[in-house]
């Protein structure tokens, strides 16, 4: 086990619960219609997916997002590994040649193969999900002027949302730092394709103690481990979708700071 003042702050983190709550009290709630559909395709197993999303966001916050919950495979040990996730491990006999590693639970699984292979299936929760999308940018009034589709002319949105929640301008990035010694880190991410495919963004938490040992984030992958159902926010087809997006995964990460302790 590595020993790091991140790592053991980061071990005070409350979980998905009060995470997600904190989250959908500022009028986010496509995290949890995500997890409704899910747990109604999921049916009699529908018992099992609270444990198992709690579980994967505290190694996934213990282990930096390095590492596998699904394959328990771990770049980074997390101080608190699952032992409810290690039981469904050893226990799955749902493997299949074409999909080597399904999620631990069977019908996260065949949900994922009827998206990826059922055409009509995978169209109409696409189209849900999109309704949902505009329906939550018009309620939160997202104004779409000054977009472009290109990553550089993602900055003005994200300083006009990293200062809404007290996130401070730092040599092209806005940082918060927090009582406890974590400071959380925001930049847009120019790498590659010049115009965005998802909102272009990467978030990097670290101690004041240890700066170069860093819990780094890029786009919503790792989020949606966190808060189950996150990643449509990362899904866009036009502008609203985009700034919606960009809106909340700031949101979300300062939520996340906010578990940890007050601003400095």
């Amino acid at each position: 086990m590595e020993n790091h003042p991140l790592l053991r702050s980061l071990a005070n983190w409350p979980g998905r619960g009060p995470t997600q709550l904190a989250f959908g009290g500022r009028g986010f709630a496509i995290h949890l219609d995500w997890q409704m559909r899910t747990k109604q395709f999921c049916g009699e197993q529908e018992h099992l997916l609270d444990r198992y999303w709690d579980e994967v966001a505290l190694e996934t916050m213990q282990s930096l997002g390095q590492g596998a919950p699904d394959q328990r495979a771990f770049v980074i040990q997390p101080m608190y590994r699952s032992t409810f996730l290690d039981q469904l491990f050893e226990t799955r006999d749902f493997l299949e040649p074409r999909f080597p590693s399904p999620p631990l639970i069977k019908c996260l699984f065949d949900r994922e193969k009827k998206i990826l292979l059922d055409a009509e299936f995978r169209e109409k929760e696409a189209a849900f999900f999109e309704h949902l999308q505009k329906s939550e940018s018009q309620r939160m009034g997202i104004e779409t002027a000054g977009w472009s589709g290109k990553k550089r002319d993602v900055v003005p949105f994200v300083d006009r949302f990293c200062k809404g929640v007290a996130f401070q301008p730092h040599r092209n990035r806005w940082r918060k730092k927090i009582d406890n010694g974590l400071v959380f880190e925001v930049a847009v991410d120019l790498a590659g394709n010049p115009y965005c495919i998802t909102p272009p963004l990467a978030f990097r938490i670290f101690h004041v103690n240890d700066p170069k040992y860093l819990f780094e984030m890029v786009g919503a992958v790792v989020l949606n481990r966190l808060v189950p159902g996150f990643v449509v926010y990362g899904r866009c087809n036009d502008a609203s979708d985009y700034v919606l997006g960009i809106r909340a995964h700031i949101e979300l990460f300062d939520v996340i700071a906010g578990s940890f302790g007050q601003a400095l």
